[in-house]
């Protein structure tokens, strides 16, 4: 018999919009739980709940807000305000209470160092980072005014698709008086004493939805468009033009800015843009899987969530039939290689640094055992320049933090990712494949799972073999028999620690054209 010949694969992220025979043969073309990071398809982390018990019933939206040396995180449920350090929980709800809400219409931004919440149905609110003292109205804010979304810019306040008290203006926005350093806005009501304004966007059709800044323009997101916004002072202020007409965002907290770009989750598409021109970063990838997943019923709870230390950003959408946001599309703002992994049902996801109200965290003390533990012991564990994301069950009445284990709330992470249809050399030809042998890093004694598949021909069922078992730090390869002109191979496992693929080889003979 023939020797065999190895051909070595290396895969970087999942394409799900092309057929498998037509996929670049550098991409995996299914995949669940698996990120890429550090040129490796990756299992992802798991998370654990955070400074529970929390307060209320059900957060909805949460926000990182460092004040000192202190990092809090305020959430807020659909008639409440908390705050913790991560131990401690404080009620910052007004006295007078607030219109219940659901999820997707909290905004929230810090101006200043000073956090200002919104839920769409009352004077949007702040708070002076005292834990004894409740969130208060915005001072000068017009009596019985609302808007869908507050956003900071430069000194300044933006409110966006305002109501007057009356009348609805969904194309409207408006800017408050510029705000003396530490201290918020005092004025609302444009005079020729201040330099507060305001803005209608109505020559393009659909609402607005939201706005964040990008370097010394703010952007500001339509259904359907987008415009920017520049500071000029003066008797205007600030001055409008038209970025793109034919793309906006899909929601509110659906923007998020990056190493001097936005990403944008449009609805139809993840795009990137520098404030000129745009690109997607998820055509002829998983564009049309990712549009057509979303629940149409719970489209406006979608978000976009940065970790900036892993150069990723979350694209997390409610996929059809089920509660909540149950999918994340992890897209690596380097290589533009994109993964996918589950959520466990939650309302909202949010960029912050998340610690467990101590400055560190002792041998005795610390929650995780020793073999799922990834968090630091004994030393200092809070670094401004890390990040996290802390997501917001409502159901469970839990917050969730990211990557602080490796398990989901102590169960094993299933993954899998597979490559579909690869020719190995001249696919005219039928190959017998007798080995795979991968680069895996992981804690050795888990077991992956390989399994490879045969086809003759393009579109035809692939014939998989029995999933053969692969011990990290003891196997070398393992030994498989699949004959095909199209070679399919699949790793798999419910593994207690992350696992790396960095590539892989095939052994396969030539059996001829018959």
């Amino acid at each position: 018999m023939k020797s065999p010949t190895y051909v070595q694969f290396k895969h970087s992220g999942i394409v799900l919009d092309l057929p498998p025979e037509e996929a670049p043969i550098e991409s995996w073309t299914g995949g669940e739980n698996i990120q890429f990071q550090d040129r490796a398809t990756r299992r992802v982390g798991g998370y654990a709940s955070f400074a529970a018990p929390v307060s209320g019933a059900g957060p909805l939206f949460a926000m990182s807000v460092i004040s000192g040396e202190i990092n809090y995180w305020m959430y807020c449920t659909a008639s409440g305000i908390y705050v913790t350090d991560g131990s401690l929980h404080f009620d910052l709800t007004p006295a007078a209470g607030l219109t219940p809400v659901t999820a997707g219409e909290w905004t929230g931004c810090v101006l200043n160092g000073v956090p200002v919440l919104n839920n769409g149905r009352e004077a949007p609110l702040y708070w002076n980072l005292n834990t004894a003292t409740k969130c208060a109205p915005l001072t000068g804010w017009p009596a019985g005014a609302t808007c869908k979304a507050i956003r900071a810019f430069k000194y300044h306040l933006f409110a966006l698709n305002v109501n007057n008290g009356t009348t609805e203006f969904p194309s409207s926005l408006w800017w408050s008086k510029a705000a003396l350093p530490g201290t918020i806005p005092a004025e609302w009501t444009p005079s020729a004493t201040n330099d507060a304004g305001d803005m209608d966007l109505g020559d393009t059709i659909g609402e607005i939805v939201d706005g964040l800044a990008l370097r010394d323009n703010f952007l500001v997101y339509k259904e359907f468009a987008t415009y920017s916004l520049s500071y000029v002072s003066g008797q205007f202020v600030y001055t409008s033009r038209k970025l793109f007409l034919t793309s906006g965002v899909a929601a509110r907290n659906c923007v998020a800015e990056v190493d001097g770009a936005h990403f944008i989750f449009t609805g139809g598409d993840v795009i990137r843009t520098d404030g000129q021109n745009f690109e997607s970063l998820v055509d002829l990838k998983v564009k049309r899987a990712l549009s057509e997943s979303v629940d149409p019923a719970q489209r406006y709870i979608s978000c976009i969530a940065s970790r900036q230390r892993n150069n990723q950003i979350w694209v997390c959408i409610p996929v059809q039939g089920y509660h909540g946001l149950t999918r994340a599309y992890i897209i690596n703002t380097i290589t533009g290689d994109v993964g996918i992994r589950d959520l466990p049902g939650v309302a909202y996801v949010a960029r912050g640094i998340v610690n467990y109200g101590s400055d560190s965290i002792s041998w005795d003390s610390d929650p995780e055992s020793w073999d799922s533990d990834v968090t630091f012991w004994s030393q200092q564990n809070y670094d401004p320049t890390e990040d996290n994301l802390l997501m917001c069950d409502n159901i469970g009445n839990k917050l969730l933090a990211v990557d602080v284990t490796d398990l989901n709330e102590g169960a094993n992470i299933f993954a899998f990712a597979e490559r579909q249809s690869m020719p190995l050399g001249d696919n005219v030809v039928r190959a017998l494949v007798s080995r795979v042998v991968p680069r895996v890093e992981g804690m050795p004694g888990d077991t992956l799972f390989i399994r490879t598949g045969g086809q003759a021909y393009f579109g035809d069922p692939i014939n998989w073999s029995p999933a053969v078992p692969f011990v990290i730090g003891q196997d070398i390869g393992v030994n498989v028999l699949t004959e095909g002109r199209l070679i399919s191979v699949r790793f798999e496992g419910a593994t207690e620690r992350q696992w790396k693929v960095h590539s892989y080889r095939v052994a396969f003979v030539e059996l001829g054209l018959y």
